[in-house]
């Protein structure tokens, strides 16, 4: 009798015989895995391949130093989270920017970052980041650059050793350290605003060395990051001063011909008067008592069409409460990009400081001086015998005092005056605490 089952051809046992397919099943599965995967991998190696092709670009690290012969060392220097190192370090690292933007590593440029201060008179160390091209000669001397372009810079704002300069590539995980070695500083305390940025306190730059508006010299990128430059129709007209994210102080009679505010735009975070983007007005408020004839309530606000993000190179100006005292004989500085001399004239190109002082209000409204125009809504600031003074263009820009906390606060806004650094004729300007209450009623600040 035939039987019915029928065996494998090979003669083995059923069960040894699946075990086999099974096997070879598996074989051939993780075989097309692995050729799938390699040709996954060649696929993403060769789009990041194209990918880096298309950027041709990588950052490169320097770590940096140099000597400032000018500077005393303090121990707050030794603090990052001091305001001294803070102040110090935003000046150095706008100095630094300026080098940068005047050689011709101007496009490879990224940023700068002061990570310590140490003594030797002072000797800030920095982190350097560039972005290089591929295109780029990998053969450009950073150093060689940076070092010529050190030599062929003169300012009065820092007195450097050309022979102290060091510059070196470092890697990335070496400048992670230097960086992170000072992560607490944000460059200065910070809080949080309705817009949800990172909030700078105010009130913080200020120069090393005195300087003059007429016939004076350039301040520093970042030495009054609340400076303001208004543009009508494209053009410098008027100063102003950054009190928040969204509100600016200047003059009422910088707006004496045009209230549209359409045709303006505001300047902010440069010492150069032809760089910039133009900042949109949304809002400008007069005071409702403002006499142009006699320049009475000489004070309008500024608001903005959209907030701005603070930098160390954008941050506002504290503000002078109404008991903050202005004492006779005090110092304080003016700035802005008038024009250096009585008359007229060009405007200069890069941000102009000087240092005045408070003229007390009896000698400032003495007939030898301006008489009864002078009222207890204005503060006087210059010197006696002129020479040194704000000027046509610098109109609505800050007067500011150093206070007792460290921080520049605002004190007065550039109204008039009878020519510019004339004897017996200086400065006349709206006197901030006056107005304090208006400002907070018209802005919340």
């Amino acid at each position: 009798m035939l039987s019915t089952s029928r065996s494998p051809r090979s003669g083995l046992p059923m069960k040894a015989s699946k075990h086999r397919n099974i096997v070879i099943a598996v074989s051939i599965i993780i075989f097309l895995l692995i050729i799938i995967a390699a040709v996954v991998s060649a696929i993403v190696i060769s789009v990041i391949r194209g990918t880096s092709s298309k950027s041709g670009s990588s950052l490169v690290y320097y770590s940096g130093s140099f000597r400032v012969l000018n500077l005393n060392y303090t121990e707050d220097y030794k603090r990052s989270s001091s305001l001294e190192f803070q102040s110090m370090a935003v000046q150095m690292e706008g100095f630094i920017y300026l080098i940068f933007n005047y050689s011709e590593l101007r496009s490879e440029y990224k940023k700068v970052q002061v990570v310590s201060l140490s003594p030797g008179s002072v000797i800030p160390g920095f982190v350097v980041t560039l972005n290089f091209d591929s295109s780029m000669s990998k053969n450009v001397s950073v150093q060689g650059i940076f070092s010529e372009s050190m030599r062929n810079t003169n300012t009065a704002q820092f007195n450097i050793d050309k022979n102290s300069l060091q510059l070196t590539e470092i890697t990335y995980d070496v400048a992670q350290n230097l960086l992170n070695s000072i992560s607490s500083y944000t460059h200065f305390s910070t809080s949080t605003q309705s817009t949800g940025q990172s909030v700078l306190d105010c009130g913080v730059g200020g120069p090393l060395i005195a300087s003059k508006i007429v016939g004076g010299t350039d301040a520093a990128l970042g030495t009054w990051p609340w400076q303001a430059s208004l543009h009508l129709n494209g053009n410098h007209v008027c100063g102003a001063s950054l009190i928040s994210n969204t509100w600016l102080t200047t003059a009422a009679h910088c707006f004496k011909s045009n209230k549209d505010v359409n045709a303006w735009t505001v300047i902010l975070g440069t010492n150069h008067l032809t760089s910039g983007s133009g900042l949109s007005i949304r809002t400008i408020v007069i005071h409702e008592n403002y006499t142009s004839g006699i320049v009475f309530n000489d004070i309008a606000l500024i608001e903005l069409s959209s907030p701005v993000y603070f930098t160390q190179y954008i941050q506002p100006v504290c503000l002078a409460d109404t008991l903050t005292a202005v004492p006779d004989n005090s110092s304080c500085y003016v700035t802005g990009w008038g024009t250096l001399t009585d008359g007229g004239g060009s405007l200069p190109s890069i941000l102009q400081q000087a240092q005045l002082m408070i003229i007390s209000t009896s000698l400032c409204s003495s007939s030898q001086m301006y008489g009864a125009i002078i009222k207890p809504s204005m503060i006087c600031a210059g010197y006696i015998e002129g020479k040194i003074d704000s000027c046509q263009g610098d109109s609505g820009g800050p007067l500011v005092a150093l206070q007792s906390n460290n921080r520049w606060s605002l004190i007065g806004i550039v109204s008039f005056g009878y020519g510019c650094a004339i004897a017996n004729k200086p400065g006349v300007y709206t006197r901030v605490t006056y107005f304090r209450n208006w400002i907070a009623q018209k802005s919340g600040i």
